[in-house]
């Protein structure tokens, strides 16, 4: 078991590095990508469980907006179990694509790769790496901007690991639809 954990997080290490490398070469396509995360969105999320059968669907807005170099987010969603805040933090270190999450008292770092048109989110922690990862793309659909998330996160319940599979789609708010801030 051990052996194999090793081998997985080895395997894990050669892909980020990887996938790493080209991302550094391309640090203003990413300062460029991130440009299209500013403002504000608004749509629904959906989390499901294969190992239970939870599913779970809830609206989220996020807003983004420029400091500098940095680019602060913040995202407000209404679970089932009540309002969830976290706040975000997004620049290259380097050439390297960084964010820092915070919800609460909780508070996780990710690298960033811009890979086949869309942002790959991995855990800076490499033992998470396997348990964690998102994919965001910004696309037009319908005469509109939309913001498409998919991921997966890892649990523990009675039986053992589970993952939740994670999918959002966001909608680009014009200035019209913005309102007061």
């Amino acid at each position: 078991m051990l052996l194999f954990r090793g081998v997985v997080l080895r395997c894990c290490l050669y892909l980020l590095i990887i996938c790493l490398l080209p991302a550094y070469a391309l640090g203003n396509e990413l300062l460029d990508y991130l440009k299209a995360y500013e403002g504000r969105w608004v749509g629904q999320f959906s989390i499901h469980s294969t190992a239970n059968g939870y599913t779970e669907s809830f609206p989220v807005e996020q807003r983004y907006w420029w400091d500098g170099d940095v680019l602060y987010g913040l995202a407000v969603s209404q679970r089932d179990s009540g309002l969830a805040v976290a706040s975000s933090k997004t620049w290259l270190d380097g050439k390297k694509l960084m964010t820092e999450i915070k919800q609460g008292d909780s508070k996780e770092s990710f690298y960033g790769v811009l890979h086949d048109g869309a942002l790959l989110w991995l855990p800076t922690d490499m033992q998470r790496a396997n348990d964690y990862q998102m994919r965001e793309f910004i696309v037009p659909k319908d005469g509109k901007t939309k913001m498409a998330v998919e991921g997966f996160d890892t649990y523990v319940y009675v039986d053992g690991l589970a993952h939740i599979i994670i999918k959002g789609e966001l909608t680009l708010q014009s200035d019209s639809e913005e309102g007061p801030p």
